[in-house]
């Protein structure tokens, strides 16, 4: 990995590790650790001088395929665009230089969106340092030949970042045509398989990118693949399959060997995760498609050996299988009551509602099914909490929080129900589900329980990967933005995570981030 000299910004010190940057926020308490930067340094371009606002974004109205392109097209079918007469070109890679802080990164090309009353700075989503180090790809809704890149704005000619967004080419020197100007890791070479999707099927290779291999040849005409997730042996992997033929659809967990290799099939069970001793899954019952993405579904345990299946709570909207406690004794879910309006046949409306009996963050026992609401939640007050994630050592568990005590992610102590730690994120970039998955306000642990990751589209400056020490509040980012999928190797030094239709992986302190290849929901095999 070339490394890259470090510069100081004018808000502080932003070291470049690596051919991507992190950024430690520290001096925080760890009961009180914001997430928010330091003031955000005069970026470039600008306007005598061109300085915008450091708001926080949110995507609005718009969908991530309206800002994050995930794939270039071949660089024989580009040619430049009327008046540009610059020397790049789709796919080079280039490194930002002499801004003197950092280049802002913006979620469409341009400096301002011009409206008839008045002008509104384009959001950025963040400021990337002197020495980073990207890809040129197209813009959002592009043709495919992309004879409009790059796009001329407000008197700078504009191109994609792959993976970060929209920048001016002032700040822009080619580092090298193609290729990829990560160096190898020999080292990962032993640290594990990564499983992969692909647009055939789930895939393995070395998790130093070597010797990619299909094991399990997916139709995505016919079917998509929600989940694929690791047996605590590495020996197996739980893929969710979801299939329809004509107005038939199917959910299926189906266990699969390293060579691909069906074992077993669950017909019903979606999201499934493994238990500890690899005996038993927490999933969510489904009989279709359409009862998925927190609709009606069943969280449930399921013994492997016995196929005997226990739910775990009602028939609900859930989104995410249980969460394992580390000792496999019980689970974790979010429960939440609601109420809808049915209509029926005749055209006359029913009025429906399900009521958790107390709703928030509980605990279910597998030994009696005994409950516990440990996070109580008032959902009429608006407050609205997600994706729990039980700490390696079961004392914790981290989750999303809207509206509570916590503007963030909370971490709650599970003896006691008492919420130990808040760290922070933007309010503005609060919006609810509203149509996510399982990774909406995911949270991942490294094995040792010191650093907790999170991916949350946040304000500008905070896009990408966080990596927080849960004792300290210091956060390292891994800049990008549409992050998802991230999983720890077994030793918690490395890590992988999905961007911009790529594999990716960085070392644990946020350096080293590399391009692994083409794919998508990435998991790290464990090792014994």
């Amino acid at each position: 990995m070339m490394r890259l000299r470090s510069i100081a910004a004018a808000a502080g010190s932003i070291a470049i590790t690596g051919a991507f940057a992190f950024a430690p926020v520290s001096g925080q308490s760890s009961s009180t650790a914001a997430t928010t930067p330091s003031p955000q340094p005069a970026a470039s371009p600008s306007a005598e001088p061109k300085t915008l606002p450091a708001e926080a974004f949110t995507l609005g109205d718009l969908t991530a395929a309206d800002v994050i392109p995930t794939a270039t097209a071949p660089a024989g079918t580009w040619s430049p665009p009327a008046g540009y007469a610059g020397s790049l070109r789709p796919e080079n890679w280039v490194q930002i230089a002499g801004t003197e802080s950092c280049l802002n990164v913006r979620i469409a090309p341009g400096l301002t969106w011009h409206y008839p009353e008045n002008d509104e700075a384009i959001p950025t989503l963040n400021c990337l340092p002197d020495g980073f180090v990207g890809q040129l790809s197209f813009g959002p809704n592009t043709p495919k030949d992309a004879q409009g890149m790059p796009v001329q704005v407000d008197g700078y000619w504009w191109w994609y970042l792959l993976g970060q967004g929209w920048v001016a080419e002032d700040w822009l020197t080619l580092l090298q045509e193609d290729g990829s100007p990560f160096a190898p890791r020999p080292e990962l070479a032993d640290a594990g398989l990564i499983a992969f999707m692909r647009a055939d099927g789930v895939w393995l290779m070395n998790a130093d990118g070597t010797s990619p291999r299909l094991i399990y040849p997916v139709d995505m005409n016919a079917a998509t693949v929600g989940s694929v997730r690791w047996s605590p042996d590495g020996e197996r992997l739980a893929v969710g399959v979801n299939t329809w033929a004509g107005a038939q659809s199917r959910v299926v967990t189906r266990i699969i060997d390293i060579n691909g290799a069906v074992i077993a099939e669950y017909p019903g069970l979606s999201e499934a995760t493994w238990s500890p001793d690899g005996g038993r899954l927490a999933a969510l019952r489904a009989s279709e498609i359409g009862e998925l993405g927190g609709y009606q579904t069943t969280p449930v345990v399921f013994d492997i050996a016995t196929e005997r299946e226990t739910a775990v709570g009602a028939t609900d909207s859930y989104f995410r299988a249980p969460e394992w406690n580390p000792n496999g004794s019980s689970v974790a879910l979010l429960c939440r009551s609601w109420s809808w309006q049915e209509t029926l046949p005749d055209g006359t409306t029913l009025d429906r509602a399900f009521d958790c009996g107390g709703d928030g963050l509980r605990t279910v026992s597998l030994a009696d099914g005994s409950v516990r609401v440990i996070a109580p939640i008032d959902t009429s007050s608006g407050a609205y909490y997600d994706s729990p994630s039980w700490s390696p050592g079961g004392s914790t568990i981290s989750m999303f929080m809207s509206g509570g005590e916590c503007q963030g992610y909370a971490l709650i102590d599970v003896a006691s129900g008492a919420l130990t730690t808040c760290l922070e994120v933007p309010q503005d970039s609060f919006g609810g589900r509203c149509g996510g998955g399982g990774e909406t306000g995911a949270s991942d642990w490294t094995p040792d329980g010191r650093t907790l990751a999170y991916h949350w589209q946040s304000g500008a400056g905070q896009n990408g990967v966080a990596l927080v020490d849960v004792a300290t509040g210091e956060r390292r980012m891994i800049l990008t933005t549409g992050s998802s999928s991230i999983s720890f190797s077994s030793d918690g030094a490395h890590l992988s995570y999905e961007s911009a239709g790529y594999v990716w992986t960085a070392d644990s302190d946020a350096s080293d981030v590399s391009r692994v290849t083409d794919g998508w929901l990435p998991a790290w095999q464990p090792l014994p």
